[in-house]
Parts: C-alpha cells; structure tokens; sequence
C-alpha cells in the first residue's frame, strides 16, 4: 500500500517549522544550561552547610580525639575525663554529619562519588570504636594510634575534597584550596599529636623520630603548595604568614627536636614549650582558612547572578527571536500556501470547468472574447504569479487552437457537403436516366436493374459525408410513411437484397422527418448483415410492438463477434464520440450511432443463436405512430424472391428482378470490420 504523497501545504509549512523548531530547541537547551548552572552555584551554599562545614567539625573533633588518646596512652595517669568528654564530642560531630549530609542533593558523577565518599567516611565508625577499645586497653602504641586516627581523618578529607566540586571554575578552585590547606594543618595536628605523646613520656619511642621527620617534611612542602593557587592579594598574605615569628619559632622548634640523636633519652623540649609554640601557629592558620568557604560562596553567588543576568537577556533576546520567527514563517508560508491554493483552484477550474467550456463553444461556433473574460489571478509579482500568467496564456493558447481547429472542421465540413451534393446530384440523375431507358430487352432490363441499385447505394454513401459534416440532408419524402415501407425501401439499397427476408412487421407510421435517417439506419444494419454472412445465408428482418415503441431486429448467421469487440461496439452505437478519420474502417457504425443519438434510437447488437450477431433497433413511440392493418411478410419459399420483387418496385418505381450475385463481398476474418 503506497504512501499518500504530501501536499504543497504540508511540505511548505515543514520547510518553515524546521528552522523555527530548531532555534526553540537551541533555546531551551541554552535556558537548561543556564537554570542548570545557577542551580549548581546555589547548592554551593547547601553544600557548605550540609557537607563541608559539618565535616571540617568533625575533624577537629577527631583530631583533638587523637592528641588525648596519645597523651593517656604516653602516661599512665593521663587524663582520661577529658579524654571522654572530647569523645562525646566528637560522637555528637559525627552524628552531626551524618544527620546533615543526608540532605545532600548533588547531581551527576561528582554528587555520586560524594554520597560514596560520605558512605565510607560513616563506616569508619567501627574502625574508630576498635581503635578506642585499644586505647583504652592500652594494647597499642602511640604510633599505631596516631596512625589509625590519621586513616579514619582521612576519609573525612575525601569527603570534602569529592563535595569541593563545583559547575564554575573559580569557586571549584577557591574550594579545593581551602580543602588543601587543612590537610596541610591536618599535618600540623599529626605533628602535635606526635609531639604531645612524646613530651608526655620524655622520650621517643621506636619509630616515632622517623615518623616526626616524615611529617615535618610533608608540612614544609604541602604548606606553600596549598597556598600557591589563592587568589594574587591572599597569596601575598599567606606568605606574610608563613615568615612570620609564629612560623618561624614552630619550624624552629621542629628543628631542634629532629637534631636530639639520643634515643630513648631526653627531648629537646617539654610539653609546656611545645604547645606555646604550636597553638598560635596552628590558630593563625586556621584563622586564615576560616573565610575561605565564605569567599568561596561570594563568588557562587556573583557567578550565579551573572549567569542569571546572562540568561535575562540572552534568554529573551532568544525568545523574541523565535517568536519573531514563527510570526514571520506564519506570514510568508500563510502568503504562499493561499497563493498556491488559489493558483491550483484556478488551475482545476481552468482544466475541468472553463477551458472545456470555451472549447465547447468556440467548437459550436461561438465567438469567444478573452479579453472580456480573463483568467484574473491576483498573485503578487514573484515566480507563483508568472505561473498563474502561463495559465491565461495556456487558456489563451487553447482557445486560439480551438478556434483554428473549429475554423478547419467548418471548412472541412463545408467541402465534404459540397462534394457531397455534386455526388447527389449526379446519381440522382444518373437514376433519371436509367428510368428512362426504354422496356423491352430483358438483360437490358436487368442491367438496369442493377445499374440503378447500385446508383442507390452511392447515394446512401456520398449522404455519409453529409452526416459526416453535420449538414442537413436534401432528401425528403412527401409525407410519413409505414415502417414497412421504410424497411423494404432500405432492404433495396443493399447490394445483395435477394438475401433479405421479411419477417413480420408490425403496422406503424413513421414521421417525415425521421423516414430518410431511419431508412439510412436500417440500410447500414442490413449491408453489414449481408456483407459479414455468407452469400448462401438470409439475413432476416422483423418489427413488434413493444410497450415503449417498435423493437427491429435484423439477424445474419455470419462471421459473430468476439465479447469484448460486442461490448466496446455497443459502447460506441450508445455514445458515439467525433468522428476520427483514423477509423474510417468503421464508418457504418460510426454512422448508425449518430444518427440513433439524435433520435433517441437504441441499437444495440448481440450474439444470434445461429452464430451470427443480432441488431436490435428500437423505435421511441414518437418515431413510430401505430395505424390500423398490420404489413406481414410474405411466407413459405417465395420469401425470397418477393423480397427481391420489392426492392425492384422501390428502385424508382421499375419493376423487374435483382441480379443475382455470384459470390457476396464479405470478410474471412474477424467481424470487427463491421
């Protein structure tokens, strides 16, 4: 099943809606993109709030954990109280978090990898509870201690640096920083943890010096590291920072203990030196980090309202855009499409209507102006309106040809009448002169006979050209005459009549005007009958009355014809169309079935019983008016020779016999030559 095709309108108005449909799309991916990224820069503040902050909380609490837990485990008489109150605190920082970061709403692979993050960081608690029980137990050392505490901070440090992601480079960078920075104070803390253990016992223990100089090589590193990516202003303070005496009096300090050699002997400071040095570096540090998620979400906040500014315009410059541009598709596709309809009803009308109207009535002979009846399209001054003036040259153009033709045919026509009477004329007194001839002789009589019977069947065939051209014909009777009158004088002008036979004919009065085209008719039927047969059949004639008039049927037992040649034979007898002088061949019919248009005759022909073909005539009761006594035709064996008795008395009023034929033209072939 074949797809229906498109229609000019539906093609336009695809060809207008692409661009228009595309630039809305581009639209709305550029108001998503913007919404999108104003969205991130706002969850910059829920994840401070929710996250980071909650999270930095918590590791202060574990790093304050550690450097207790060193202490009891670096004397036996520590401070155990203070080392429980700091673990309530740091349980209440933990389940701060995980209370907090449950509200966590990011997005895509970084807000994944943060809920991962922060999964692992709240199974860690199992790991810090082991490593509490060993604390207390005291079945570890400080070093595996400081060591197991560093992990679990650690993790809390993934959590921060995957939540430190953001959709606007400066605040990812301002963020990150930050996250850098108190890993390099985590050292510091790792230091004092280290420190406060070793203070607290006088000594250091295996290992401990070496893991001292690895963190105090780490800090020195990290630190002006992390600082190297702050903005130009805060760089310059951080290194201010860094060379102040607070930092110079910790690196210092940090010297003096890595120089002590002696191993299990005495530290180079006490617990008290070691804190006076280490607090006011530490705090002033972390003073110095304590804007920096504040400056980090100013600038959220300044990218967000520009994004916001940017999506104010560029969003409604867009949308005026595409509104101006549906407005301008409607209007110039509208303007087309009604355009084209109009050129195409014109076109339809042009086609089916008018232009076959014209040609109809310049054909019938009218004068037709098309000035005073153009083909007025108002279509504007591009390609679609050239096309609607071809349309008024093609209407020109038709009726011009039409008018030639019309003019040729009326010629034509003229010309065939013309030769026509020439030829009537010249039978006609060719049939006076025969009638003339004197009785006596009789091969001379035959002769005649079938001089004038011939004489008849040239005048039948020159009126041809008459019907032909339209014209009227010139031979009248004097009045109406019987149907059987008219079929016996028809009978006469086939050349092979002696074959005719008469069956009964039903009494009717045929009017004036209609005697010379029916006898015509008939003649034609009847010379076909006898052509197309065998020259030893009868082709048999009869006439009823039927209830709308008089039905005639001539049967022969000729040739017959094939169903479809019947059918497409009929087709033409019931509407004839022009004549063609291409088919000449079939000029009878063609005849037959003018003639029986313009009275109301039906003829139509169908297969005989005797393998001929049957014509059946049927007069309209106005062309057969009945009368009082009923003609029959003769019967037994002299119905053939009264039919030939007949045709002779309506050869011009002589008696005598028709010549009998020695062998009748007919076709060998197929009867489609009828």
């Amino acid at each position: 099943m074949g797809r229906k095709p498109r229609s000019i309108r539906s093609k336009i108005i695809l060809v207008l809606l692409v661009p228009v449909v595309a630039l809305t799309a581009l639209w709305v991916l550029d108001v998503h993109a913007s919404f999108a990224d104003a969205a991130a820069l706002r969850d910059t503040d829920h994840t401070q709030d929710n996250v980071s902050q909650p999270c930095d909380k918590m590791v202060a609490a574990l790093q304050a954990e550690r450097s207790l837990s060193v202490e009891v485990l670096a004397v036996a008489a520590g401070d155990v109280g203070a080392l429980r109150t700091q673990r309530a605190a740091t349980d209440a920082a933990v389940a701060e978090f995980r209370d907090l970061s449950r509200r966590y709403r990011g997005s895509g692979i970084s807000g994944d990898i943060t809920r991962s993050r922060i999964a692992d960081m709240l199974a860690a608690r199992d790991s810090l509870t082991l490593l509490r029980t060993q604390v207390d137990a005291g079945s570890i050392t400080r070093a595996v201690a400081v060591s197991g505490y560093n992990g679990i901070i650690g993790s809390a440090f993934s959590v921060s640096t995957a939540a430190a992601v953001s959709s606007d480079p400066l605040v990812e960078r301002v963020m990150r920083t930050s996250v850098a920075m108190r890993r390099a104070g985590e050292l510091l803390h790792q230091e004092d943890a280290l420190l406060t253990g070793v203070t607290a016992a006088g000594r250091f223990d295996a290992g401990e010096r070496r893991q001292l100089s690895e963190i105090v090589g780490a800090l020195r590193f990290q630190i002006p590291v992390a600082g190297s990516t702050l903005p130009a202003p805060d760089q310059a303070a951080f290194k201010s920072m860094l060379s102040g005496p607070n930092f110079v009096a910790l690196r210092t300090a940090e010297d003096r203990i890595i120089r002590d050699e002696g191993l299990g002997g005495p530290v180079a400071t006490t617990r008290a030196e070691w804190k006076a040095t280490f607090i006011p570096a530490v705090r002033q540090l972390y003073d110095f980090l304590a804007n920096g998620y504040g400056k980090a979400a100013e600038f959220a906040d300044a990218e967000r309202d520009r994004i916001l500014t940017r999506f104010g315009v560029s969003g409604l410059l867009g949308l005026i855009a595409i509104l101006a541009s549906l407005v301008l598709s409607i209007r110039v596709g509208g303007s087309v499409v009604r355009r084209l309809s109009v050129l195409r009803t014109a076109a339809n009308e042009l086609a089916h209507r008018r232009l076959p109207e014209m040609v109809m009535r310049v054909r019938a002979g009218e004068q037709i102006d098309t000035d005073r009846d153009p083909l007025r399209l108002s279509l504007g001054d591009d390609e679609i309106a050239d096309v609607g003036a071809a349309l008024s040259e093609v209407q020109q153009s038709a009726i011009d040809s039409a008018a030639g033709e019309a003019a040729l045919r009326y010629d034509m026509n003229k010309a065939l009448v013309n030769i026509a009477r020439r030829n009537q004329t010249l039978v006609d007194r060719q049939l006076q002169a025969l009638a003339r001839t004197p009785a006596g002789d009789a091969t001379a009589e035959r002769a005649t006979a079938r001089a004038e019977q011939l004489a008849v069947q040239m005048r039948r065939h020159a009126e041809h050209l008459v019907i032909l051209a339209g014209s009227a014909r010139s031979r009248r009777g004097f009045g109406p005459e019987p149907l059987a009158r008219v079929i016996t004088r028809a009978a006469g002008e086939v050349e092979h009549a002696e074959r005719i036979e008469l069956g009964p004919l039903t009494d009717a009065e045929v009017p004036e005007p209609a005697v010379t085209d029916l006898g015509h008719l008939l003649a034609e039927l009847l010379e076909n009958g006898t052509t197309f047969s065998p020259p030893d059949t009868p082709v048999r004639v009869s006439a009823q009355r039927v209830p709308d008039g008089v039905t005639i049927e001539i049967e022969d037992q000729g040739l017959g014809m094939s169903r479809s040649v019947l059918d497409e034979t009929n087709r033409r007898l019931a509407e004839p169309q022009e004549f063609d002088p291409a088919k000449s061949a079939r000029l009878g019919l063609f005849v037959v079935g003018f003639l029986a248009a313009q009275w109301g005759i039906g003829v139509v022909l169908r297969p005989s019983p005797r393998r001929g073909v049957i014509a059946t005539v049927t007069l309209p009761s106005e062309l057969a008016v009945p009368v009082a006594a009923p003609v029959t035709a003769p019967g037994g064996g002299a119905r053939r020779s009264n039919a030939a008795k007949l045709v002779g008395m309506v050869a011009q009023g002589r008696r005598g016999t028709a010549e009998q034929s020695a062998v009748p033209r007919h076709a060998a072939g197929d009867s489609q030559d009828r």
